[in-house]
């Protein structure tokens, strides 16, 4: 009858409303259990800080002067002869990473043990039947998504505050086997899943080069810290573009390797990405030489492949990477997705005639619609349970309003995410069409995803084979390092240019090579405003005088060794 139905849907928003009641005061007490962790580990991290400050201050200036001036290849000589120290080297790197921080907020941690390691290393080579291992006494600042044993490792998150790994990581472990010594970790995103770089633990990270704008995540702390000099090298993660948005907003280097010669035992993911978007870990650094180093060390003595066995057993290839060795390269300024910006495509155009100078040949390449149908694939797959388990993870979480669209973002139904692609379709906006409206949790719609990502690596391979083309120089980022806001404002297809090669598996490495300049912010006027990205970028992005610009070489999967070559010859035209 009407008046039992109205009893029972009176009943039924009774029941929603208590159920909302209890949702509220759930998270309102956890929130608040959250606050007294934070203040608890934030203290924690300052007290680290003002030690290490301190303890920079035990060294004379003449000493400081001396190792700061050092680039990597200049100090692991002086390492290696004796000329300086690794306590001495550790103190001074105590400084620069303190004084990195007070400019951009990079820091979660001083690791107090690395001072010890270094003495430990120091007294060891008084033996003189002692050989120093190839890094002996070098610091590394590590990501904070990536496990040390007895550190903190949060992913930014509240809820894992707590968590502190038994092990390091396999590439730690090897690393100070090889005599490195880890002494910081760095800040990164909720969940490592955003390019902008902000927590509710730590807070947000800047561009060392504006505190307006992001230092790129999720390896932003990173970033920032070796961008402003607090750090020779360092490790991060990259499942999209983490390693090399980073290095792109903060002005350094970055590479990501090809991920079955890492291993992704130890890398869990808030939500499944893998396998379409596979996830890696690599080195960040102030010039490519260091990143050589780094994985001559990484991959050597089978390492990685004998702890993992779904790493492929590949040392490190010196008959690609040897010194004069030169490539046939295809290069273009735009992927036919979304266009850079101009001064993003500038920079482009100038490396051509860099690398021409060092003998490689560079021709254009066209990516034709190869682009545009991985990105259709990518998102209908990655996102195959609907948001739900990013979602469960942000429940309760703390978010600051930088993050908080992460939260509103998942908690839309896929027939919501539909509608909202059909009225993008609508307007002309295909590209961040397709993103709302590919999103799919049917078998079927996701087979078709995996379908196109497959078929488009077998077309790029063979185009690459048709017009033997050994490596792909392109543009990292489709505009300088944006307003902290931004990048959780927009739909994922703004990072398409990395998570591209992510798709195909394609090692992939970048080198800051330039700034923004006043033609650059003339040339916006005339930047065609196709979508909501192209909008938002445009009129974003403007007053980027000055903020580093890269480019980004790349090679299909296990010719990681014929990237850094090339690197490292762009770089050393930079230099020069």
């Amino acid at each position: 009858s009407f008046k039992s139905s109205k009893y029972a849907a009176l009943g039924l928003i009774t029941l929603y409303l208590l159920r909302q009641m209890k949702n509220r005061a759930t998270k309102k007490r956890i929130q608040s259990i959250a606050a007294a962790k934070i203040d608890e580990v934030v203290k924690e991290r300052e007290e680290n800080i003002e030690w290490a400050r301190k303890e920079a201050e035990k060294i004379s200036d003449e000493e400081r002067k001396k190792i700061e001036a050092m680039n990597f290849r200049e100090l692991r000589e002086a390492l290696q002869s004796g000329e300086v120290t690794a306590e001495s080297v550790m103190r001074v790197y105590y400084g620069l990473a303190v004084r990195a921080h007070e400019k951009t907020n990079c820091l979660t941690n001083i690791i107090k043990k690395s001072l010890d390691d270094a003495r430990e290393l120091d007294e060891k080579a008084k033996d003189p039947s002692y050989k120093k291992p190839r890094l002996f006494g070098i610091p590394i600042s590590i990501k904070d998504a990536i496990e040390i044993e007895g550190q903190r490792c949060t992913w930014g998150l509240v809820q894992k505050i707590n968590s502190i790994p038994k092990e390091d990581s396999y590439p730690v472990v090897k690393l100070r086997i090889d005599g490195m010594i880890p002494f910081c970790q760095t800040n990164v995103p909720t969940t490592c899943m955003s390019y902008a770089c902000d927590n509710s633990i730590y807070g947000t990270t800047s561009c060392p080069y504006s505190s307006a704008r992001s230092s790129g995540g999720s390896s932003g702390g990173e970033g920032a810290l070796i961008g402003a000099h607090g750090s020779l090298i360092g490790m991060g993660s990259d499942i999209g573009g983490s390693i090399r948005i980073p290095s792109a907003y903060s002005g350094c280097c970055g590479f990501k390797p090809s991920a079955t010669r890492f291993s992704t035992l130890q890398l869990p993911e808030p939500i499944p990405w893998r396998p379409i978007c596979m996830p890696t870990e690599g080195p960040l650094a102030q010039d490519p030489h260091a990143i050589v180093e780094i994985m001559r060390s990484i991959w050597s003595d089978l390492f990685i492949s004998n702890r993992d066995p779904l790493s492929v057993p590949i040392d490190f290839r010196e008959d690609l990477f040897k010194e004069g060795k030169t490539y046939r390269i295809g290069f273009y300024t735009t992927d036919g997705y979304i266009d850079p910006l101009p001064g993003n495509q500038r920079v482009v155009r100038e490396a051509v005639e860099m690398l021409r100078a060092k003998g490689h040949e560079l021709i254009p390449f066209s990516m034709g619609d190869i682009v545009n149908e991985t990105a259709k694939g990518i998102w209908g797959t990655v996102f195959a349970d609907g948001g739900e388990r990013s979602t469960e993870i942000l429940k309760h979480e703390p978010l600051s309003p930088i993050m908080e669209p992460m939260r509103t973002y998942g908690s839309l139904y896929n027939i919501t995410k539909k509608f909202i692609g059909r009225l993008l379709s609508r307007r002309g906006d295909e590209t961040a069409a397709d993103f709302f409206s590919l999103q799919s949790t049917k078998a079927k719609d996701i087979q078709t995803g995996i379908n196109r990502i497959y078929a488009s690596r077998k077309r790029l391979v063979q185009k690459m084979k048709d017009e033997k083309i050994d490596l792909i120089l392109c543009p990292t980022t489709i505009s300088p390092a944006m307003p902290h806001y931004l990048p959780n404002l927009m739909p994922f297809t703004a990072i398409i240019p990395t998570m591209f090669f992510n798709a195909m598996d394609f090692p992939a490495g970048v080198v800051t090579t330039g700034t923004w300049t006043e033609e650059d912010e003339a040339a916006l006027v005339s930047y065609p405003e196709k979508g909501c990205v192209e909008k938002q970028i445009k009129n974003q992005c403007k007053n980027s005088v000055g903020l580093p610009l890269s480019v980004q070489i790349v090679a299909p999967a296990f010719r990681d060794e014929m990237v850094m070559r090339v690197m490292v010859d762009l770089f050393d035209a930079v230099k020069k």
